[in-house]
């Protein structure tokens, strides 16, 4: 392995992977022999550096270490952050001039499936309710040309193959467009030409073009073509990817750069590294960086992945609270669920993205009456500034967790931070019992109520909606607030089980470091298989598709070399998009390897898709008899990274050891106040059994245990929550 990507062969022998959230930073540090530690720091949006080096110094610093000599010693530094998408929820990104095929020049503000910028057909019918998310791209800027290239049609009886030229590239409209385009003070320019996903010869003749008018007005603005962003088909979707690459991924790229220096300023010698929305790890050459939309979330799944197969979890459910949002995952006989067709903030990307389900309620959220006596949480969330409690001006929920006892003020970050009881139980007081008439205790249990109640709906929904049973999954709770809320999360749902780790607050960071180095390449395609298709038929399908394959490995080849890795470390994950023929949606479908020669290898594939689809749908929706279509031929190029490791304990006595018990504290649970056990993390043992009402607090996190439950700590130190035996 290269050292761009593995320094083992350098003696380094270290893991720092971060996740970069709303109100926290959080830095797992993995030591040589797969055990790790935990850092947090306060996020800073405006310097991710110093959020960088304070999280690793205090990760660092539990091991009694310098952050400088775990930083020489760095094997892989990977680092998740929100600077695309808060970039695009903020629109504070660049200029883009867009040249397209004349016609569609309002592309911009049309999407497929939502009728005008982010609005559902539902909501068309009520349009004075919905807010229209921001532009990105002044429709001044948009320049139709005359172009066309043919997805393959008839004219009269003569049929034209897809990538037939049927009106050729404007040259003089493409050089006033520039001109145009540069005069108006447009900072880069993206080309969507309609076909381009079929061949992207227009798209590049306008680019070279457009390049040579730039290079003689002497000044610098990068082009774009939409067919080396997302080369797939819906020119809706692949648009939206080229402007967020166009808007977003650059100064995106300059902050992760800026991670990258202070990182090597304390000795790292290696690339750092992130993530994509689909769960590889890449450096910071990667040219397709708005694929990182989401590369925070992610980490969590990845976790849960790399748990499952040390516990033998087939299906799994994710619940991860943090200070902004909550978040539910799936994974279903070990593998991310994921979609191809992302939504985010009101944009629908040609993304493939892991599948979650979300809402903007966290830790941090607001909590507020308004003058209906209706009761609010969220979205607007106090991040870093936690609360009233801390440096907020406005309750949130972390208030209300302080006031009623479960979480301890004195505690906060491990004593780092101190809470302000007294002014959270103020606020409840004011911004929710009063206008309600309640008593500030009631008010405050029956705010958590509500909260976990909501929870709970999305958790139900996320495996009910999909056709399963919540009795074949285990939930999986992180997060640094998901341990808090855990049992209103849980109740009611009849989960296999239901888990969490000491080392919760920082399981997406955790999942960052078991992430592969890994870049999926796609083609879109229209590839018909009739139903009893002839074999010489099939044959030159297994043709097609083995030749596209061949050409996604060389991309893969040429474009990872730079990054460092070298062909020979590569190994490959064939698949391809197959529906029925006259279906709208595609559905991606793994094989198990990248022989396509005969009529059997198609059959293969053939296969995959039907037992795939039988998964999610009833064995009569099936229609074999209408043939199938391939609509993308995809690939996932994989090199090895290092990774961290659960270590297996030796099982201690039920009974935790007298040094982990830490106080009795008086809670308000439910209806009333609880006298509450205490209990250090740290301290616990693996075969353990804490049984409730009790706390188990952490630097970053708290568990509660309410009555009438337990939590046992199995061999790998994960925690179990059940009904006390």
């Amino acid at each position: 392995m290269s050292a761009k990507i593995n320094a083992y062969e350098k003696g380094e022998e270290y893991i720092v992977a971060l996740d970069a959230g709303g109100t926290m930073t959080d830095a797992i540090l993995v030591k040589p022999d797969g055990t790790f530690t935990v850092g947090k720091s306060i996020s800073r949006r405006d310097n991710q550096a110093k959020s960088y080096s304070d999280s690793v110094a205090d990760a660092a610093g539990n091991i009694g270490m310098s952050s400088e000599s775990v930083h020489k010693k760095l094997a892989a530094d990977i680092y998740c952050g929100t600077g695309m998408l808060n970039a695009i929820l903020t629109g504070d990104g660049k200029k883009i001039g867009l040249l397209v095929t004349r016609g569609f020049d309002d592309i911009t503000i049309m999407e497929g499936g939502l009728t005008y910028l982010g609005q559902s057909q539902e909501e068309a019918l009520h349009q004075q309710l919905h807010k229209h998310p921001r532009p990105l791209v002044d429709p001044k800027n948009v320049i139709s040309i005359s172009e066309r290239m043919g997805g393959g049609c008839y004219q009269g009886d003569v049929h034209l193959p897809a990538g037939h030229t049927l009106i050729p590239v404007n040259e003089q409209q493409v050089k006033d467009a520039t001109n145009k385009l540069i005069d108006q003070g447009c900072e880069i320019i993206g080309i969507l030409f309609i076909y381009s996903f079929v061949d992207p010869k227009h798209e590049h003749q306008a680019k070279k073009i457009a390049e040579q008018i730039i290079s003689n007005r002497g000044v610098d603005i990068p082009v774009l073509c939409s067919s080396d962003v997302a080369p797939v088909s819906k020119e809706n979707n692949r648009m939206k990817s080229l402007i967020f690459q166009c808007f977003a991924a650059e100064q995106t790229r300059d902050s992760f750069l800026k991670v990258e220096k202070t990182a090597k300023d304390l000795g790292f010698e290696g690339r750092l590294l992130t993530l994509l929305s689909y769960g590889g790890a890449v450096n910071m050459d990667y040219p397709r960086l708005y694929e990182t939309m989401i590369s925070g979330p992610i980490g969590g799944l990845i976790g849960a992945r790399f748990v499952g197969k040390v516990l033998n979890l087939k299906n799994i459910v994710t619940a991860d609270m943090g200070g902004t949002s909550f978040d539910v995952g799936l994974l279903l006989d070990g593998r991310i669920g994921m979609t191809k067709s992302a939504d985010i903030a009101g944009h629908r990307l040609a993304l493939p993205m892991v599948e979650l389900d979300s809402t903007g309620q966290g830790a941090g959220s607001v909590v507020w009456v308004d003058e209906y006596k209706r009761l609010h949480v969220g979205p607007e969330s106090a991040g870093a500034k936690v609360g009233i409690c801390f440096e907020y001006d406005r309750l949130t929920v972390t208030d209300i967790n302080v006031a009623l006892g479960y979480v301890d003020p004195e505690y906060f970050l491990g004593g780092q931070v101190k809470l302000d009881k007294n002014k959270a139980l103020q606020a409840l007081k004011e911004s929710v019992a009063d206008p309600l008439g309640i008593d500030v205790y009631e008010a405050g249990a029956g705010v958590l109520q509500i909260i976990n109640g909501q929870m709970n709906d999305l958790l139900r929904t996320m495996v009910a909606s999909k056709g399963f049973d919540t009795h074949d999954f285990t939930m999986l709770y992180y997060g640094g607030a998901g341990p808090v809320h855990m049992y209103g999360f849980a109740e009611d749902i009849e989960f296999k089980d239901i888990i969490t780790l000491p080392f919760a607050a920082g399981f997406s960071a955790f999942g960052a470091a078991c992430a592969e180095y890994m870049h999926r390449y796609n083609k879109g395609t229209r590839i018909i298989i009739p139903a009893n298709a002839a074999e010489e038929l099939q044959v030159q399908i297994a043709n097609d598709i083995a030749e596209a394959w061949r050409a996604l490995q060389k991309e893969a080849v040429n474009e990872m070399a730079e990054e460092g890795i070298e062909a020979q470390e590569i190994t490959y994950r064939f698949g391809a998009s197959v529906r029925y023929t006259g279906q709208i949606e595609s559905f991606d479908t793994l094989l198990e390897t990248g022989e396509m020669k005969t009529s059997e290898n198609v059959k293969s594939l053939i296969n995959s898709f039907e037992d795939m689809y039988s998964k999610m749908y009833p064995e009569g929706a099936k229609f074999s008899g209408a043939g199938y279509t391939i609509t993308e031929v995809n690939l996932e190029a994989v090199a090895s990274k290092p990774q961290p490791n659960l270590l297996k304990h030796r099982l201690e006595n039920s009974k935790p050891y007298k040094n982990a018990f830490v106080e009795k504290r008086e809670v308000y649970h439910k209806d009333g106040w609880k006298s509450f056990d205490v209990y250090e993390m740290t301290n616990l043992m693996a075969g353990n059994i804490i049984l409730g009402p009790a706390i188990i607090r952490d630097p970053m996190t708290t568990v509660i245990i309410p009555p009438d439950f337990e939590m046992y700590l199995d061999e790998f130190l994960v925690l179990h929550y059940r009904q006390a035996s």
